[in-house]
């Protein structure tokens, strides 16, 4: 991949909310997106013949291939760092009826969560089917993160099985550890929750709640910050159009941990926050039309629609380390 330059970079963008009646400025946030993270390349991912590639997670393999989970078409796909398709995994394949999350194992293998019938498919790089194991702990599977390599930990809609937790721990040998982490949350409110893993540490956030957890899986032990975005959107109610709808949660090796929201309702704008890894804001209300779909050590990445159906994947690198620090971008 080529090196990013200052064209590379995304100008600055503009956040305001109104207060309920008043037409008075509640607050104003502005970052330049360029000034909190440098775009260091990009790719574009081709679709087939008469299709359209829906990226629903990526992930970037030990191999420098992507492996895509595309949910819309129910197959996994794996493409060259060139971004051509190298093989298509259909459910005869892997036993995946849909495929929405994947998260990396033991360096060389990949698990696959399937969304619509609750379970793990295990792979090896070369896509053959390893192992499988049902999750009856769940009712709709939403995301899976790797935990050290220790644990999967599976995030749910909440209403499954397991006595109303939002997480369930599995060994890569398919054994329930345990379930945790209940919110409160509205039965049929359209929220979910999102995971970010780094070591054996999980950050979860649920899109009805203002407030992000920690879990120390080993310490046992559960801490908390406050969601800067949500808080907002709260205060200013829904009157204001600003909606700040939990849409991702994603932490590069050591930090930023790195919020996705939609500023309003059916909105294709996301916004972005920046913590570092004990709560502290690094950059908050950051604007750009492109959704971050997969990290990888420090890197992450977004895509946006190309034409023919494919899309383009770029690249990003945080200017800002987890400590609070500001890094070298590029």
């Amino acid at each position: 991949m080529k090196s990013g330059s200052v064209e590379d970079d995304v100008g600055g963008a503009r956040l305001s909310g109104r207060t309920p009646g008043t037409g008075a400025v509640a607050t104003t946030l502005e970052f330049a997106f360029g000034a909190a993270f440098r775009s260091i390349g990009s790719i574009r991912l081709r679709a087939g013949r008469g299709e359209r590639l829906t990226v629903s997670d990526l992930m970037p393999a030990a191999s420098g291939r992507y492996w895509v989970a595309d949910a819309m078409a129910s197959v996994l796909k794996v493409y060259s760092q060139q971004g051509q398709r190298i093989r298509t995994l259909s459910r005869e394949a892997t036993g995946l009826r849909q495929p929405v999350s994947l998260a990396p194992l033991h360096v060389r293998w990949v698990a696959v969560l399937d969304g619509r019938l609750p379970a793990v498919s295990i792979l090896d790089e070369s896509g053959r089917l390893l192992r499988r194991f049902p999750l009856p702990e769940l009712d709709r599977p939403l995301q899976i993160c790797n935990l050290g390599d220790r644990w999967l930990a599976v995030v749910g809609s909440g209403w499954g099985r397991g006595s109303g937790k939002l997480v369930h721990l599995y060994t890569p040998a398919g054994e329930h550890v345990e379930s945790l982490f209940g919110e409160p949350r509205a039965m049929w409110s359209p929220g979910r929750a999102y995971a970010a893993a780094i070591g054996k540490k999980l950050y979860v956030g649920h899109a009805d709640t203002d407030s992000f957890a920690v879990l120390d899986i080993e310490g046992s032990s559960v801490l908390s910050f406050a969601s800067l975005t949500a808080r907002i959107a709260r205060r200013l109610g829904p009157a204001a159009g600003f909606a700040g709808t939990l849409r991702g949660l994603f932490a590069t090796a050591c930090g930023p941990l790195i919020a996705v929201y939609t500023e309003r309702v059916r909105a294709r704008r996301y916004l972005y926050d920046m913590y570092s890894l004990d709560g502290a804001p690094l950059a908050l209300g950051v604007q750009v039309d492109e959704r971050v779909v997969g990290v990888e050590g420090a890197l992450f990445y977004s895509v946006r629609p190309a034409r023919a159906g494919g899309v383009v994947l770029r690249i990003w690198r945080a200017k800002y380390r987890g400590n609070g620090g500001v890094g070298v971008g590029g």
